[in-house]
Order: structure tokens, then sequence, then C-alpha cells
């Protein structure tokens, strides 16, 4: 697997994870059981990352595996206790449904986050992706641009740092159009 899609599966799950937590909490009380369920749906979704459509949204997925954790939580629960009660599968459909309407939005699968990283990346001067490239694919100190470069070791530095804001602002434009009109 590329580094890239482990890099953004890695994002993906960090902005996913609160929200994910709350869905799993909305079906299961015991908070401690939640957090294991939780936890157990990213190392499968890790595991699995293979069978995902990166055209669909990550969080639908997840919350895909989190529903099939959450049934086997009850399932096991049920049998060690008689006295659980127990979530349907439709009810946890119908609390997915609610946190998808809540949750859904661009930016929320691999694709829709490569393509405005890419385009964005094309539209940076050419000194400033190769200062991306030497610092993150290459994996190169500052410092050791700084000397590559014949500059002053705080003038990479800041570049770095408005290249990064300008990819940045870049990439929220394109994600969320609307956003830079208001």
């Amino acid at each position: 697997m590329a580094r890239t899609a482990r890099d953004i599966f890695t994002i993906l799950m960090q902005e996913h994870e609160l929200g994910l937590l709350a869905f799993v909490r909305s079906c299961v009380v015991d908070h401690a059981a939640a957090d294991d369920i939780v936890q157990e749906t990213f190392l499968a979704a890790w595991r699995e990352l293979e069978q995902y459509d990166r055209e669909r949204p990550f969080g639908a997925w997840v919350r895909g595996i989190a529903k099939k954790k959450i049934l086997g939580h009850y399932r096991t629960a049920a049998t060690a206790h008689r006295h659980v009660r127990l979530l349907t599968p439709e009810a946890i459909d119908q609390i997915a449904e609610e946190h998808e309407s809540l949750t859904s939005g661009p930016g929320d699968s691999f694709v829709d986050r490569l393509t405005p990283l890419r385009e964005c990346l094309e539209a940076l001067p050419t000194t400033d992706r190769d200062l991306l490239q030497r610092h993150y694919r290459q994996q190169q100190s500052c410092r050791a641009i700084a000397g590559q470069l014949g500059s002053r070791l705080e003038t990479v530095k800041k570049r770095l740092q408005r290249t990064r804001a300008a990819l940045r602002d870049c990439i929220l434009g394109k994600l969320e159009p609307e956003a830079s009109h208001g």
C-alpha cells in the first residue's frame, strides 16, 4: 500500500474518531465498551482497507464496520447476561442514518482528499513544491535544505511555513468553496 494511503487513512481516522465514538456511544451505554468498539473498528478498518471504495465516504464505511462490532457486543452481552436490553439491527441502522446526515460532507473519502491536494500542489510555484518534496518526501531537515540551497535556516523554516499555509488554504478552499465566499 502506498505511503499516501496510510497517511490519509490516519488523517481520516483522526477526523472521524469523535463522530464514530458518538455513534457507538449512541448505541452502547457502557463507555468502556464503546471505547473498545471504536478501537476494534479502526483496527478492522485498517485490516480491510483494501476493500474500501475510495469513491465513498470514509465515515459511512467505518460506521458500517462499527455496526457489526456493536451487534457482536450485544450478542455477547445477551449470552452472558439475559437481562441486557438489546438494540435491534434496525435501531442501529436508524442511528447510523442520523449520524450520516450530521457528519457527511466534502472531503470524506480518499479521492476527495487526494484530488484537491494534487491540484493545490500543482498550483504551487516550483520552488515551493521542491521545498515540500525535500522536507516531506526526502525527509530532509530544514538545516540540510538550507545548506543545499545556500539559504539561512530561518528563511527555509519561514518559506516552509508559508508554503504549508498556502497549501492548507488552497485545499480548504476546494473542500469548502462556500466558506471562501463568506
